[in-house]
C-alpha cells in the first residue's frame, strides 16, 4: 500500500471499526442542509409579491351619443290592395310581380260572357218599362178626355145625364190611369238601374290600376274562379312609392321617455350588414303591444331609398339617437365595475378596505398614482353603453384611469 493510499484512508477513517456510524452522521447532515435550504427558498418565494400589471385609460374630452335600441320591419309609405266586387273566371292576368302600373291601366278581366248577357237582359227590361210607361201615358190621357166629355154632359143637362154614378166612375178611371203611368215610370226607374248596375259589374271586370306604383303582391291565375260574397277578394298589392319608406319599430317601455318625434335614427338590415341607413321618427303611436311578456310602443321612423335597396319586409336593427353632448369629459364605464384585488401580506387590513368600499354606496373610479391605485369619487350621467359622462370629479384630463388587469 502506497503512502497517499493509507493517508486517505486514514483520512476518512476507512480502517477504524466505527466507519459505518460516521457515514450516518454525514447523511443526517447533508439532509438538514437541504431542509433548510428548501425553507429559504420558501420563505423567499413567499416574502416576493406578485407583479401586477394595471389596464388604463385616459380621462378624455370628446363627444357623446346616447341610443335607444329597437327592432321592426320595413313597409311601403303607402299600400293598395286591389281587389273586385264582381264574381267571374279570371280571363286574363296583364302584369305580374314588380311592374310599374299607371293609374286606368288594366291588370286583369273576367270573362265576361255572363255579365254581358246580363245587361243586355236589363236593356231590354228598361226598354220594356220604357213601352209600359208610353202606354200609361195614353191610357191616363183617354181617362182624362172621358172625364172632360161626362162632366160637360153633366153640367150642360142640369145634372139630369148622366147619371152621378157615371160621373163618379170617369174621375176614378181617371185616378186609376194616373197611379198606372206612375207604376210604369217606377218600373222605368228600376229598370234603368239596373241597366246601369249590370254595366257597371261589366266595367268592373277589367281591373284597372288606381294609383302610379308597383306590383308587390299578385294573387290570381288565369282560369282562377273570384267569387265577391262576403268579402272583397284581393287580387293584386300595390306600393305607390317605393323611394319613400317606413319602417315600424318596437321601442321597449324603459326606454320610451327618451324617445321623441323628429329624432334621428340610424340602423342596418341583414342584407348590408357594413352600411348603415338612416332616418327620421315621424309618428309615435300611443297603443302599447305586449311580445314575450315586454310591454312595447310602436314608433314610425321615415326612410329614404332612392338607390331601391330597401325592400318591404326586411328588418331593421336600428338606434334612436336620443341626446348628443358635445366636448365632455367623459369615462369608461369598465372602470365603474374595477375594483383592486386584495394585497399578499397585507390581507387582513386589504379585506378591511374592499369591505368599507363594498359598503361605500356613491360611484368611484381607481386612479393610477406612482404605480398604485386610488380611489377618487365621482358622480357620472348619461352612457352610451361603453363610456359615461363625469359630471362631478376631481380628475384632470390625462389622468390614468384604471379599467382592468392583464391576466
Amino acid at each position: 500500500m502506497t503512502q497517499k493510499t493509507a493517508s486517505i484512508e486514514t483520512t476518512l477513517h476507512l480502517g477504524e471499526q466505527h466507519a459505518p456510524k460516521r457515514w450516518k452522521r454525514i447523511v443526517l447532515i447533508m439532509s438538514l442542509l437541504l431542509l433548510i435550504g428548501a425553507g429559504v427558498v420558501y420563505g423567499i418565494k413567499r416574502n416576493t409579491k406578485p407583479t401586477i400589471t394595471y389596464i388604463t385609460a385616459p380621462l378624455t374630452i370628446q363627444d357623446l351619443t346616447t341610443t335607444v335600441s329597437a327592432t321592426g320591419n320595413l313597409e311601403p309609405t303607402n299600400t293598395v290592395e286591389v281587389g273586385i266586387e264582381v264574381s267571374g273566371t279570371v280571363a286574363e292576368v296583364l302584369v305580374d310581380y314588380n311592374d310599374r302600373v299607371h293609374v286606368g291601366q288594366p291588370m286583369a278581366r273576367l270573362d265576361t260572357t255572363k255579365l254581358t248577357a246580363a245587361v243586355t237582359s236589363s236593356n231590354a227590361n228598361w226598354m220594356k218599362a220604357l213601352a209600359n210607361e208610353q202606354s200609361a201615358k195614353a191610357a191616363l190621357d183617354n181617362a182624362l178626355i172621358e172625364n172632360d166629355r161626362i162632366l160637360t154632359m153633366y153640367r150642360s143637362t142640369g145634372g139630369n145625364y148622366p147619371s152621378r154614378k157615371e160621373v163618379q166612375s170617369a174621375s176614378t178611371a181617371v185616378a186609376q190611369a194616373k197611379a198606372s203611368l206612375a207604376a210604369a215610370a217606377a218600373g222605368v226607374a228600376q229598370s234603368f238601374a239596373q241597366r246601369k248596375s249590370d254595366e257597371e259589374n261589366l266595367r268592373k271586370a277589367l281591373v284597372v290600376s288606381p294609383i302610379e306604383g308597383i306590383v308587390l303582391n299578385r294573387k290570381i291565375e288565369p282560369g282562377q274562379t273570384v267569387v265577391a260574397a262576403m268579402q272583397t277578394p284581393i287580387l293584386f298589392t300595390l306600393a305607390e312609392d317605393l323611394t319613400k319608406m317606413k319602417a315600424i319599430v318596437s321601442v321597449d317601455e324603459a326606454d320610451i321617455g327618451g324617445v321623441k318625434e323628429q329624432q334621428k335614427v340610424e340602423f342596418s338590415v341583414d342584407a348590408y350588414p357594413n352600411r348603415i341607413f338612416e332616418g327620421k321618427i315621424t309618428r309615435l303611436r300611443m297603443n302599447s303591444a305586449v311580445v314575450n311578456g315586454v310591454v312595447t310602443y310602436e314608433a314610425v321612423v321615415e326612410v329614404r331609398n332612392e338607390d331601391l335597396l330597401l325592400r318591404p319586409g326586411m328588418t331593421a336593427n336600428a338606434s334612436i339617437i336620443t341626446d348628443t353632448f358635445r366636448k365632455v369629459p367623459v369615462v369608461p364605464n369598465a372602470a365603474l365595475r374595477f375594483t383592486p384585488p386584495p394585497a399578499g401580506d397585507e390581507e387582513g387590513s386589504s379585506a378591511k378596505k374592499h369591505a368599507s368600499d363594498e359598503n361605500d354606496k356613491g360611484e368611484h373610479v381607481w386612479v393610477l398614482k406612482n404605480n398604485t391605485p386610488a380611489k377618487v369619487k365621482i358622480h357620472v350621467g348619461q352612457t352610451d353603453g361603453i363610456r359615461s359622462i363625469l359630471l362631478d370629479s376631481p380628475l384632470k384630463s390625462g389622468d390614468r384611469i384604471i379599467t382592468g388587469i392583464e391576466e
